[in-house]
């Protein structure tokens, strides 16, 4: 009886372990061993270079601009969403009439797959058949023909726009969340003192609200550091390769170059800049609570 009570637990959980260990556990351990290897599709076999794909990585000029370009996106995307989610969760905070209808239209681009996002706003800032050419020449009456995702500038406002427009719905969710659960105490008693709504915000919903905003941002730091999909869909990490990220030219590395054990060493370095980051904002989220 008591072998049967020690192993039934492990029979339960078994066949999710060896869906773990199939898709999670062998693909890592597998791809740590590729990072030791010279595996390109120009040198026949593959040959253990120990750390040398590492040391390649931190002196790849082009992989340091692409983690470069990561961080300009990344700071555009997560300041911008965060301003826009928090005034936008504020006015949903309020009753109004057709309240759930436009909370409704605001999840809808959450709902589209990154890709097709792209696609589409790629479309939208076509030069000829645009509708941002479009609108821009009626309000300004003259003939607009621009290529936005021509030029550097305008092709990282290009990819901040589309990211903001998809993902501040998520930011707008998770702050609205946080606002509501808020205790109403500490407002009604700073409205009777005669604290002015921005005074209220600033000075007992901001602090009050630092966890779930903590939350937010790590999530969303997350994925705007693999942000991949609309790079792929828009300027394929153009013009050039200023737009290219992280996710991009590992990609590249992988699928264009097939030079996988770099590719391999590029992705655990990425890693533990991921892993770095959330140990960095994990300690926030502790400081805060």
């Amino acid at each position: 009886m008591r072998k049967k009570r020690f192993l039934r637990p492990w029979i339960m959980v078994l066949p999710s372990l060896g869906v773990i260990l199939a898709v999670v556990i062998f693909p890592l351990l597998y791809s740590l061993r590729l990072s030791f290897i010279q595996w390109d599709a120009l040198v026949p076999g593959q040959k253990f270079v120990g750390f040398r794909n590492f040391l390649q990585v931190i002196t790849d000029t082009r992989f340091l601009a692409s983690l470069g370009h990561t961080g300009i996106l990344l700071s555009g995307i997560i300041t911008i969403e965060f301003l826009l989610g928090f005034l936008l969760a504020l006015c949903l905070l309020e009753e109004f009439k057709l309240k759930k209808f436009v909370t409704a239209m605001f999840i809808l681009p959450v709902t589209i797959i990154p890709t097709v996002a792209g696609f589409i706003w790629k479309l939208m800032l076509d030069a000829q058949y645009g509708p941002v050419n479009h609108v821009l020449s009626i309000m300004l009456r003259r003939d607009i023909q621009y290529t936005w995702l021509a030029h550097t500038n305008t092709a990282y406002i290009s990819l901040i726009v589309t990211d903001v427009w998809q993902w501040t719905p998520f930011m707008i969710l998770v702050l609205l969340a946080g606002l509501v659960a808020l205790p109403k105490d500490a407002l009604e008693a700073a409205e009777i003192d005669g604290a002015s709504e921005w005074q209220k915000v600033r000075f007992i919903t901001l602090p009050m609200l630092k966890p779930v905003i903590v939350v937010a941002l790590l999530i969303r730091s997350l994925d705007s550091l693999k942000l991949f999909d609309i790079v792929f869909a828009m300027t394929q990490g153009g013009p050039g390769t200023s737009t290219e990220t992280l996710s991009y030219y590992i990609y590249r590395n992988g699928f264009e170059y097939f030079r996988m054990g770099y590719t391999a060493a590029m992705s655990y370095v990425v890693l533990a800049i991921v892993s770095t980051v959330i140990t960095l904002l994990l300690e926030r989220l502790r400081e805060t609570t």
